[in-house]
């Protein structure tokens, strides 16, 4: 009758130990230190032992991922375990079995020649019995548990039982960790892919809709002159008598204008197109002057006194003729309109360029407007982000979009006492 309480006994301690492991498995997937631990402490009160180990095999050593009650200097000293066949972890690999040592001082390995390795349970931990079983997977050893007895007394085939049913079970929640270790990798790949695909497709939608925006944007204000132009020729020719050279110049302008509004269709399909088609090079300072010539009257008509600093000796950059000449254009319009306000009496446009380091050209072009909102500085060259009441917001991001395909970068910041500088940076070459 006793016997079969203390069975009944063991039976549900056994029963509860293996639910409380099962639920920290189930609780903490991704992590096997709190199962081995509990495993392990579990298995070492139901076996009566002293003090216990688990190991995981890496390479041709077994290394110590959980401890029980084990003297902390015999830790450090046993944190990676060799596998001798002479010892009882190499005899445990060897076999692919559970492998017990009544006394640990009657082997042979301890007795003769006193081998240090087997030495150390035994003065560090007082070790004299030792039960070492293996954790299986697929019929290989993936790493050991371990269990110690102060004194003199085998364990019983049921505990060699019940500590081999603890190493299923870790073996069991180790392949679980493998398993989903490998299903959150596979989720974040997957994850990393449809975002890559869904960035990919908005660039696609987002340069259809730019290209087309931009269109709108950028033949608007050369139509609009050839519009003003026009009215001005027949204005001219309207006086009495007629004013032909003011015509002719008029009439000039809305041919130049006209020839504009077809190349900023050639520069938005390069744009768009393969980013270094059409690339030669190109002087700086050169394209610099034939914008502001080109904007002349414009910047006349708005009172706007121009100052030029380009300093000579610049290198060449290379790059799309086209498209950096469309970037100067919408950078020196966004200045003219920033000093629109009928409240800037002082209208400067300073275009300044010059050599940063040994081969980085830098245009400055600094208006003496109000400035930009700090709040809006950061976010200034993002699309569809505008200044301007009818604004579309395109033309500093597309501005953005060409001067980084030329490898370069553009920014914004403050002038002082007033306005704002637009700084382009590209790299120059002084080959020819």
């Amino acid at each position: 009758m006793a016997r079969l309480r203390r069975e009944l006994n063991e039976a549900l301690q056994l029963q509860a130990a293996t639910a409380e492991v099962l639920q920290i498995i189930a609780s903490s997937p991704g992590d096997l230190q709190p199962a081995f631990g509990k495993m392990l402490a579990h298995a070492a009160r139901i076996c009566d032992a002293r003090y216990g180990n688990v190991y995981r095999l890496q390479g041709d050593a077994l290394h110590l991922v959980a401890s029980h009650n084990t003297p902390p200097a015999l830790v450090e000293a046993r944190r990676v375990v060799r596998l001798n066949p002479k010892l009882p972890f190499g005899r445990m690999a060897a076999t692919k079995a559970a492998v017990q040592v009544a006394d640990i001082m009657a082997e042979a390995a301890y007795v003769v020649g006193r081998d240090p390795r087997l030495a150390l349970p035994i003065e560090i931990g007082g070790a004299r019995t030792v039960l070492v079983v293996p954790m299986l997977k697929d019929g290989e050893v993936i790493g050991a548990f371990s269990l110690y007895r102060q004194d003199v007394r085998p364990f019983t085939d049921k505990q060699v039982g019940l500590l081999t049913g603890f190493a299923a079970q870790a073996v069991i929640a180790v392949e679980n960790t493998r398993l989903l270790n490998e299903l959150r990798q596979r989720t974040a790949e997957l994850g990393r892919s449809i975002a890559e695909l869904q960035r990919e497709r908005n660039n696609k939608l987002m340069n259809m809709e730019a290209m087309a925006a931009s269109l709108g944007h950028e033949v608007r204000q050369p139509l609009a002159s050839i519009a003003s132009n026009g009215s001005a020729a027949r204005r001219f020719l309207g006086h009495d008598p007629p004013n032909y050279d003011e015509a002719r110049q008029a009439l000039e302008r809305m041919v130049r204008d006209s020839h504009r509004a077809s190349q900023v269709f050639d520069n938005l399909r390069a744009l768009f197109g393969h980013a270094d088609r059409g690339h030669e090079p190109v002087d700086v300072n050169a394209l610099a002057r034939g914008v502001l010539h080109a904007l002349e009257q414009e910047l006349k008509e708005r009172n706007i006194t121009t100052q030029a600093e380009l300093r000579g000796g610049l290198p060449l950059v290379m790059g799309h003729r086209g498209q950096l000449q469309e970037v100067f254009v919408n950078l020196i319009r966004n200045a003219i309109e920033a000093m629109d306000s009928p409240r800037d009496h002082r209208r400067v446009l300073q275009v300044r360029a010059a050599l940063d380091g040994d081969s980085t050209v830098v245009v400055d072009i600094e208006d003496s407007g109000p400035g930009i909102d700090p709040e809006q500085l950061a976010n200034i060259f993002e699309a569809f982000i505008t200044t301007k009441p009818h604004g579309m917001g395109l033309g500093l991001a597309i501005c953005r979009m060409i001067i980084e395909r030329h490898g370069g970068k553009l920014t914004a910041l403050p002038a002082q006492p007033s306005g704002s500088i637009f700084r382009v940076a590209l790299p120059g070459s002084f080959s020819s």
